[in-house]
């Protein structure tokens, strides 16, 4: 087992307390990101940074690089730390604050071919409309949730599937994905 599994095996006994995703939801995603050749990944909401270093090992290979935007100062922390440790902190950059905020500041930084939303489900919308911008053509945008916190993201769920510049499936993986590409 390498130093990276042992960390994320050691990640997944706290997954409830920092409402990380699943393993078989990471494997799904970091499988995307290899199949796609992703190079450049925003990541809306770090906590722990579970599922930042699996997409940080996915695009790694690539010499590609994860934004993570945290509101939580403590949360913040405990991912720095998980970054170092896991040795992948060079390939990672996080953005403490308001994530509505932080994500109308990086228009320079776009694009990014993979966008995952995984924060205040009631801001998921506003997410969306800032990240389409911020997306390449065929590029994805995830939000996670979406089954199991439905109630919570309404407007979310209209505007992924009625978005004129989305294409977008909803996946029965874990507590449930939206899967949207962005088309050209």
């Amino acid at each position: 087992m390498s130093h990276l599994d042992s960390l994320l095996a050691e990640l997944e006994v706290t997954a409830d307390a920092y409402w990380n995703i699943s393993r078989e939801n990471a494997v799904l995603l970091s499988s995307l990101l290899k199949a796609m050749g992703a190079r450049r990944v925003l990541e809306v909401g770090t906590s722990n940074g579970y599922s930042t270093l699996w997409f940080a090992e996915a695009v790694a290979a690539n010499g590609g690089e994860v934004v993570t935007l945290e509101f939580d100062p403590g949360r913040a922390a405990l991912a720095r730390e998980n970054f170092e440790r896991a040795g992948l902190a060079a390939t990672i950059t996080l953005i403490e604050g308001d994530a509505c905020q932080t994500l109308k500041t990086l228009t320079g930084s776009a694009p990014f071919d993979f966008v995952f939303l995984d924060a205040e489900k009631p801001e998921y919308a506003e997410y969306l409309r800032l990240a389409v911008p911020l997306t390449r053509t065929n590029g994805l945008i995830i939000g996670d949730d979406t089954i199991s916190l439905a109630a919570q993201m309404p407007e979310y769920l209209a505007l992924a599937f009625a978005h004129p510049e989305l294409e977008s499936v909803a996946v029965p993986i874990d507590d449930g994905i939206v899967l949207s590409r962005k088309k050209g």
